[in-house]
């Protein structure tokens, strides 16, 4: 029984994973010229898809998480590389326990197309946290 168990925990994270690359695009433009498009890493969210403000800026990001569940997080001022940026966000576990979450992200610029690296450091309620993802 315990075998079907993790068949199952297997099977669904297999999907939410397919699922999740298949996002949308978004707007802001690399270096290269080319689109962001998704998120992908060990924060919240884990897989997803960025969203661009009236400003041009990334200030949201929408996804699954590792812990099985939907997460946001929104970025007030906008995504800036090489700056402090705060955020604020809300998800769930396992797509029924709530969480809230605050911190500071570190945006770095990586390769030729310009990627972001984007290293957190924050709080899930009360518990510190820390992520690391890329935006490609």
């Amino acid at each position: 029984m315990r075998g079907l168990n993790r068949g199952a925990v297997a099977t669904v994270l297999a999907l939410g994973l397919v699922f999740s690359a298949s996002l949308a695009l978004g707007a802001q433009t690399r270096a290269d010229g080319e689109q962001f498009e998704r998120v992908l890493g060990v924060g919240l969210p884990s897989i997803g898809r960025v969203h661009y403000g009236e400003d041009g800026l990334i200030n949201r990001m929408t996804g699954f998480n590792i812990a099985l569940g939907y997460s946001v997080r929104y970025y007030n001022d906008g995504l800036l590389p090489d700056e402090f940026n705060w955020f604020w966000g809300w998800g769930t576990v396992a797509l029924l326990l709530p969480y809230v979450e605050f911190g500071v992200t570190y945006p770095l610029v990586v390769g030729e197309k310009g990627n972001l690296l984007l290293l957190d450091l924050g709080f899930i309620y009360i518990a510190p946290k820390i992520g690391i993802s890329v935006i490609y």
